[in-house]
């Protein structure tokens, strides 16, 4: 009765086994399938009869066995369960990922086999890894784990990235309210949401749109932070390269009305002399037709005028030709050494003159014009202080955010109010015998606004102080 009784729960527990979703088993030491309930037909495709004829060996996936035959090897020297993730290769060539818990039997020359397919949840898993860019932070702000599209995006492998800060991968385009308001978020274990630029391998920066949460257990204390970002890179150099255009078209518009009041400006300086010639060669028409005794002097006379005049029109066109034409090639220089050889150019030198320059970066330019219209300038400190005893020339370099500004200021007096916005007007000037001047102010201001893509000012700072301010944006010639 005993017998039957053990052999009728023995059937009924068979059946059980049998009718469980989970794939129930026994295999051999050497990895032969023993027995094996009926869910493994549908998940592994093959039927019970196929599979009592393979080793579970012949349809794991390479890159599986050897942990699968380093967790039998532990099971049995230590007689432990265990719980790995396999892949296994179904019948139809499709791949299934199985949860297998592993447990040494009493008798310790089998293995007994629970499997759950997990194929659903790998996949979902893996599409994430290759296509979700996501971090996983510890609660210090450690990362702990990176998914295959943040390495693709960052150009760093796992390995590389991991246990550093993330504040290390925050690029220095972040604005520093951003990164500020970012850091202070994460700290408070607060949620963030925003628009952030990282650092890639290569430093570059890309940028993206970030969303940060933290992670909490059971008791609600912070264990971690999840942060799931969309790269938008392309969105931000889109907006960029806009705003580049823009600035080009207005620069382009810029450089017509420049164009066009230079060549009013020509059209002006060239009426005098073109009246003086045609009229000088009026007369010399006249006196060779109508005058049968005209002296040689009086035609030599004549012909010098015009040839005057004809050199005073080329002098015109190469000065704005000068102006509008920079033929010399851009290069990197700190402002300190261009204000240096400005001061030779307009031959500065003594205790009058104080110099203070902060730590600025070289930026690209073109250097030996911008100490020329520099030198413009300081000639200009220079003979408006030359009577003052007590002259000065103050001259201050720095960099303020992504600008360079250089300002020049003298004690010679201030500019009334009624011409100091003609100064850079070409052909005025304050002297009494122009003697050519009324030129170098606005070639000062060509060069530096139309060509340096910089700005020129001048103001009244007290009754004997004026200052002239050049600031120049850093990257505008790159």
């Amino acid at each position: 009765m005993a017998n039957d009784a053990m052999e009728k729960q023995n059937i009924i527990l068979k059946e059980m086994i049998d009718a469980s979703w989970n794939c129930i088993g026994m295999i051999s030491l050497d990895s032969k399938f023993v027995y094996l309930n009926k869910a493994f037909s549908p998940v592994l495709g093959f039927t019970i009869s196929e599979l009592q004829q393979k080793s579970i060996l012949d349809i794991i996936l390479p890159k599986s066995k050897d942990i699968f035959e380093k967790t039998l090897k532990q099971s049995l020297e230590n007689e432990t369960d265990n719980k790995i993730m396999i892949g296994c290769l179904r019948k139809n060539n499709k791949i299934v990922y199985l949860d297998l818990a592993i447990k040494l039997m009493t008798n310790k020359t089998m293995f007994l086999i629970n499997a759950v397919d997990v194929t659903e949840q790998v996949t979902e898993e893996q599409v994430l890894n290759r296509f979700v860019v996501r971090l996983r932070l510890d609660k210090f702000g450690t990362i702990k784990d990176t998914t295959e599209a943040f390495n693709r995006l960052s150009g760093y492998a796992r390995d590389e990235i991991k246990e550093q800060n993330y504040t290390e991968l925050i690029h220095y385009s972040t604005k520093e309210d951003v990164k500020t308001d970012f850091i202070d978020h994460i700290e408070r274990g607060k949620p963030w949401k925003g628009m952030i630029s990282f650092k890639k391998k290569d430093e570059t920066a890309f940028w993206v749109d970030f969303m940060v949460k933290p992670i909490k257990n059971k008791y609600a204390d912070i264990i971690g932070h999840n942060a799931v970002m969309i790269d938008i890179s392309g969105e931000i150099n889109l907006q960029k390269n806009q705003e580049i255009l823009k600035e080009r078209v207005m620069d382009g518009e810029e450089k017509l009305t420049i164009m066009s009041e230079t060549m009013r400006t020509v059209a002006h300086e060239w009426r005098q002399p073109l009246n003086a010639i045609s009229l000088d060669a009026q007369a010399l028409l006249f006196d060779l037709e109508f005058d049968d005794e005209v002296s040689k002097d009086s035609l030599t006379e004549k012909l010098e005028s015009i040839s005057s005049n004809t050199k005073d029109l080329s002098a015109v066109i190469e000065t704005f030709q000068s102006i509008t034409e920079l033929k010399s090639s851009k290069k990197k220089r700190n402002i300190k050494e261009i204000i240096n050889e400005a001061l030779k150019i307009a031959e500065l030198e003594g205790s009058f003159i104080e110099q203070t320059n902060e730590d600025t970066k070289a930026f690209r330019t073109y250097p030996k014009e911008l100490s020329a219209a520099m030198s413009s300038i300081l000639v200009n400190a220079k003979e408006i202080t030359a009577l003052k005893e007590d002259k000065k020339i103050w001259i201050k370099s720095s960099q303020v955010d992504n600008h360079i500004v250089c300002e020049i200021s003298n004690n010679g007096g201030h500019i009334p109010e009624d011409i100091i916005e003609k100064i850079f007007t070409p052909y005025f000037s304050t002297k009494e015998e122009k003697n050519g001047v009324g030129l170098s102010l606005y070639n000062s201001k060509m060069i530096i606004e139309l060509h340096l893509k910089g700005r020129i000012e001048v103001s009244n700072i007290d009754e004997s102080i004026v200052m002239f301010k050049l600031t120049f944006p850093m990257g505008a010639l790159e």
